[in-house]
């Protein structure tokens, strides 16, 4: 078995876009739609790293970070976000995440940034 990593994002065509890149290198990859499924997630489940997207609605990437840490689990998170956003980098590093990854993607800088932490 692969390293698990779960993908948050409320776009589905992100979710599948990720799925169609990281399953081929060997991962198992998890999906969920906004903070509070990942939270339901993984309140079951242990993942060896988080994807996890800033402006999702119902609970967005920093109120799950909150709640992740709240929650005490243990999981690596990398945001991913758009260029214009990067102050919510600095926030989402002080609530945990390890790295940040920019929308719209380079597949080659992505996967180096999962390599990194898997």
């Amino acid at each position: 078995m692969g390293k698990k990593i779960l993908v948050t994002d409320d776009q589905v065509g992100i979710r599948k876009l990720l799925v169609e890149i990281l399953r081929p290198q060997g991962y198992e990859v998890y999906e969920c739609a906004d903070g509070l499924q990942a939270l339901d997630f993984l309140k079951e489940n242990t993942v060896d790293l988080m994807l996890l997207d800033m402006k999702m609605p119902k609970m967005d990437g920093i109120t799950t970070l909150k709640k992740i840490k709240e929650m005490d689990i243990d999981v690596k998170v990398v945001i991913m976000t758009a260029f214009g956003e990067l102050k919510v980098t600095k926030d989402a590093q002080k609530l945990g995440a390890i790295d940040y990854i920019l929308k719209p993607f380079d597949i080659i800088q992505l996967l180096e940034v999962v390599e990194k932490y898997v």
